[in-house]
């Protein structure tokens, strides 16, 4: 007696296994993106946090908009 395949099975011989999942080349692509662009954000935002703490400030130039404020704590008063 015959049986049906289930519902999404591959159709082709009964003995071949599938041990692995493979990945279709599409989503290794994205993978692949998705990383790389992760990892360029990390190294732009290193750059610029450098750059920033580098930054020469022209004599006689207002500091104000290169200071970093932080909220006042209880130890201040």
């Amino acid at each position: 007696m015959s049986t049906q395949p289930e519902i999404g099975a591959e159709h082709g011989p009964r003995n071949q296994t599938h041990d692995t999942p493979k990945l279709k080349p599409i989503a290794l692509a994205q993978l692949i993106a998705t990383v790389t662009l992760a990892l360029c954000t990390l190294i732009v935002a290193t750059a610029v946090s450098i750059g920033l703490a580098h930054t020469a400030i022209a004599p006689g130039a207002d500091p104000a908009p290169f200071a970093i404020t932080l909220p006042p704590t209880d130890c201040d008063a």
